[in-house]
């Protein structure tokens, strides 16, 4: 039987655009990473995840630690990654290296990012009560949120990408155009930007697609080649297109995708874009324009990819703005193949109760929908796997007869199976 497995790929900084340079390299995979259950070491190179409580921990150069629970206290980052997800950090001295932030990380206690590159992605959120930038800070589609002062000092930098958006209190710079939009248009959106508290010492970018949004109290100098919006209350308003989510529903013929947006500005089409290796991108659209719905006034948007067969393609949309300038989504993987025993549904078909059986490495929650093949939602539920093999059960002796879609979604890879009620 054939059966789809799809996952969000959150990386966008590898989109190829004429003129413009990166502003950090794809994410290094957690795929196979190597439970740690024990602290006081020093790793060598290897993929390494954590969902329990682990300290005194160093991540030399060519290590790479997923956390997706448990904690991290008292450890050196020292040239190594550490990829964010969820869990506790504390007393992390970040001396070099990358921290990439894929979930919700909110002021990690006695932690700095003095030397050391930070990049929220797409999906992921950093809050912070104040923030000094000594080294990178990269905001790739994801959202940084300052409650009191957001300073660059120096020798720090701020690369915003794919609409990245930073919200801050206060706001203060010390370097010289070193705030960029390097793949499409960001946001910087400072809440009060009185005399005092907020200066530029010195320009800020040389980007017009840096976005500054200010409430019109006041505009502070220096803003540089940057697209001022005044009266502008958070950067949602400032975006040509802020969405709420973009995804694929595998159909017995084809991919069908869809996205919701919350807000556009200045918008006029988009375009949906594919390829089979995640760079070489070809449109399988024409302009659509149209929405399909909305929902709380925000606009529904469907397209059938009918040429999807059994391979695994990369998805993305175009944004074309009024003036011409364009944007790009995050990337949507969507794998098409055979029967794996990753995660396996029995019995098929099912009279009572389905069982859900998992063999991966990775743990924590699991979302499961079960709809009919019109898109119809009939069941939904949530569990904890906290070992490799997890058995989850749904109880479907309401169901009528038919054909099921069942969603699977644990971390960021989505398995869809097939049943027969």
């Amino acid at each position: 039987m054939k059966t789809i497995i799809y996952f969000f790929v959150l990386l966008v900084t590898f989109l190829p655009k004429s003129g413009f340079t990166q502003c950090a390299p794809p994410a290094p995979s957690c795929s196979g990473c190597v439970a740690l259950t024990t602290g006081n070491q020093t790793l060598a190179s290897g993929t390494y995840c954590i969902t329990t409580a682990i300290s005194n921990l160093t991540i030399p150069s060519g290590a790479v630690v997923c956390m997706s629970g448990g904690s991290l206290t008292n450890s050196n980052l020292n040239g190594g990654t550490l990829i964010y997800n969820s869990g506790s950090l504390s007393n992390l001295n970040s001396n070099s290296g990358d921290i990439r932030v894929q979930g919700t990380l909110s002021n990690p206690s006695n932690t700095s990012f003095n030397n050391v590159r930070v990049i929220v992605e797409n999906g992921g959120v950093l809050n912070m009560t104040s923030l000094d930038i000594n080294s990178s800070l990269v905001v790739d589609g994801g959202t940084v949120n300052v409650t009191n002062l957001t300073r660059v000092n120096s020798s720090g930098s701020i690369c915003l990408a794919n609409m990245g958006q930073i919200h801050t209190q206060y706001f203060q710079n010390n370097g010289t155009n070193r705030t960029t939009a390097q793949t499409s248009k960001g946001c910087l959106s400072i809440a009060q930007p009185q005399n005092g508290q907020t200066f530029l010492n010195n320009p800020l970018t040389t980007s017009p697609d840096v976005l500054v949004c200010l409430p019109g109290t006041y505009t502070p100098s220096n803003l540089g080649s940057a697209t001022v919006s005044t009266n502008c209350t958070d950067c949602t308003t400032a975006m040509p297109v802020t969405y709420a989510y973009f995804r694929a529903q595998p159909l017995e013929t084809g991919v069908r995708l869809e996205w919701q947006t919350t807000s556009e500005l200045n918008h006029r089409f988009f375009i949906i874009e594919r390829s089979l290796n995640a760079l070489d991108f070809s449109p399988v659209s024409g302009e659509v324009i149209d929405p399909f719905g909305t929902q709380n006034g925000r606009k529904i948007y469907r397209y059938t990819d009918l040429g999807a067969r059994s391979e695994t393609y990369y998805y993305r949309l175009k944004q074309i703005d009024t003036d011409g300038t364009m944007a790009y989504s995050k990337i949507l993987a969507v794998s098409l193949g055979e029967q794996t025993t990753a995660v396996r549904l029995f019995p098929n078909p099912v009279v009572n109760q389905l069982t859900i059986a998992f063999e991966t490495a990775e743990t924590g929650i699991i979302d499961i929908e079960v709809a009919d093949l019109s898109g119809k939602q009939w069941l939904s539920q949530s569990g904890n796997k906290t070992e490799k093999s997890h058995n989850q059960t749904l109880q479907v002796q309401s169901l009528p007869k038919g054909f099921y879609l069942v969603t699977i979604r644990l971390g960021n890879r989505y398995f869809i199976r097939k049943v027969l009620k």
